[in-house]
């Protein structure tokens, strides 16, 4: 094996792509088959986690509670989550949408999320998010979920980045109240029922960021001539090579490594056919990586 080092500035381009998916989520059975799942989760709750293919985990939803609270709004309260309105007044329910990962990629779309609801009889009240403009540290970029029709009624916060969205606020004299421990139920589907609600249509857009890196592994003419395999050694004392492959001898490159800083194997690519090489050639192989 004949090693050499990449000049980063000279033999290596990167190139970010950014892709696009548009869903949406229109039934239970939909719902399932992207991993999102919807549920209430109360601080003091004594029932369980349903996971998004339906099956009911053994993780307490107060357990979820905490998690939220404490990962998504740094709450120093366990049992309590700032209600989106305001930011001061605290509340123990909130009620969730998880997106997973195989299903968000990178991250969603900010500006791209519409829900629709039913909070009872009362239907088609319809919530998008309004991204803001900065980071906020380790949970990255998030908005507000707020009704389409009147912007000001902010029922929630939408982690992009998490595929999250979490609905801890609303206005029940316009039926968008979120935290109505009364009302029992959240999951996906088109009926309303007095004690539920429904997400009867839930759309959003994915990210996916593709780097394509572009390395040129040039063997000038008096490299890679030589072969390593340990039959051309004619004599193993001296280390005499055989008749053949002196003067200006020739080679065939079948295989070309990539590896880090530590030695360590990071991709392999193939030639088809082999590829001769004498000190009267150059080749320059052009490797593309996508990931």
């Amino acid at each position: 094996m004949a090693i050499n080092t990449f000049d980063l500035d000279r033999d290596v381009t990167t190139a970010a792509v950014i892709s696009k998916t548009n869903y949406e989520i229109t039934s239970p059975t939909a719902a399932q088959n992207r991993s999102i799942a919807a549920f209430v989760m109360e601080a003091t709750s004594t029932g369980f986690l349903v996971n998004s293919q339906g099956t009911t985990t053994t993780t307490p939803l107060s357990s979820a509670f905490r998690n939220i609270s404490n990962y998504f709004f740094s709450s120093s309260a366990a049992n309590a989550i700032p209600v989106a309105q305001n930011n001061v007044t605290t509340s123990g329910i909130a009620r969730v949408i998880t997106i997973g990962r195989e299903t968000t990629d990178d991250a969603i779309l900010s500006g791209s999320v519409t829900a629709t609801f039913s909070f009872g009889t009362a239907q088609n009240k319809v919530i998008v998010d309004v991204p803001e403009t900065t980071v906020s540290g380790s949970v990255g970029q998030k908005g507000d979920l707020v009704e389409a029709s009147q912007t000001t009624n902010i029922v929630g916060t939408v982690f992009y980045d998490s595929g999250t969205l979490v609905f801890h606020g609303g206005d029940s004299s316009r039926n968008t109240n979120f935290l109505d421990a009364a009302t029992s139920g959240f999951q996906f589907g088109t009926g309303a029922t007095a004690n539920t609600i429904a997400v009867n249509n839930l759309q959003f857009t994915s990210l996916n960021l593709i780097k394509r890196s572009m390395f040129f592994v040039r063997a000038f003419n008096r490299e890679f001539n030589f072969t390593n395999n340990p039959t051309a050694i004619t004599n193993a004392v001296d280390g005499s090579v055989s008749s053949n492959l002196t003067g200006n001898p020739t080679t065939f490159i079948t295989t070309v490594g990539l590896y880090n800083s530590d030695n360590e194997l990071l991709a392999v690519a193939k030639t088809s056919p082999p590829v001769r090489k004498d000190f009267s050639t150059e080749k320059i192989f052009n490797i593309r990586l996508q990931y």
